[in-house]
């Protein structure tokens, strides 16, 4: 017996027969994993904390059952859509995807405070980041392409020669934004009312009524009310900000790092 288990022959029998069991029976474990959905204590307790957040109240037995049945109809429905590929090639899932990997490699732990002979150096090499741009603000008359047409112009220097500081809320169209504005600056203005239309207005001078000054609306009698210079302002009254801003470019270096160690781990080849 033991000759002939020597055999080469037998010796593959045996071992073929061993394999073609153990491969069903590895079958069957998978098939029945495939096929097992195991909710545990923890996760019923997420769906409970979550419910107790959004309702404001601890669920009910109802509401656990309702939890458990909604859980289950979700977790088949991933597993039958990952069957079938559901999610390659699926732009909203990728992007969903890399947003919560983003999210892993992201340094969200507090950072040590800079020190503060460091804080200033890095200050003085960033002093533009922290100009307070000037400011201005003004009244305008507004005048409506639609209703005065080819005509605009003429009305415009019309409405110039009989404005005054009592009668200005008088003339001109109706506006759907506002007709004064408090000191605001160039950047902003551009969001409101077109780029055009700021710039004209960060380059008058004096404080009478003026124009016509063209925006994406139509036509516009402007004064200026107020002007704040632009300001450079010191380390010290900066100071909260600067911490800000360099645990903020600190940090967003950092997570650059992290992104870019991982991207070098990759061959990219691109077809030409």
């Amino acid at each position: 017996m033991r000759s002939l288990l020597k055999e080469p022959f037998v010796q593959f029998v045996v071992l073929g027969t061993l394999l073609f069991f153990g491969h069903g029976l590895w079958e069957r474990h998978v098939a029945k994993s495939e096929y097992t959905i195991n909710v545990d204590t923890a996760e019923m307790e997420r769906q409970a904390a979550i419910f107790a957040t959004e309702n404001r109240r601890q669920p009910t037995d109802e509401d656990l059952q309702a939890l458990l049945f909604a859980h289950v109809e979700e977790e088949v429905l991933v597993r039958e859509a990952l069957k079938l590929g559901l999610g390659d090639n699926d732009t909203i899932i990728r992007r969903r995807l890399a947003q919560k990997m983003r999210f892993l490699i992201e340094d969200t732990r507090n950072m040590e405070r800079p020190d503060e002979s460091d804080l200033r150096t890095w200050f003085d090499a960033n002093k533009d980041q922290f100009i307070v741009p000037e400011m201005r603000g003004f009244s305008h008359i507004y005048l409506s392409p639609e209703k005065h047409g080819d005509q605009i112009d003429d009305v415009a220097t019309s409405l110039l020669k009989q404005v005054s500081n009592d009668n200005w809320n008088t003339l001109g169209d109706p506006f759907m934004l506002n007709r004064s504005y408090e000191p605001i600056d160039q950047i902003a203005l551009e969001r409101l009312m077109g780029a055009s239309f700021a710039k004209s207005v960060f380059d008058l001078i004096g404080e009478d009524w003026q124009g016509p000054i063209e925006s994406a609306f139509g036509l516009h009698i402007v004064k200026l009310n107020a002007v704040k210079p632009e300001i450079q302002p010191s380390f010290e009254d900066a100071r909260a900000k600067v911490e800000a801003v360099w645990s903020e470019t600190t940090r967003r270096s950092a997570n650059n790092k992290r992104l870019r160690e991982l991207i070098d781990k990759y061959d990219i080849e691109v077809d030409e």
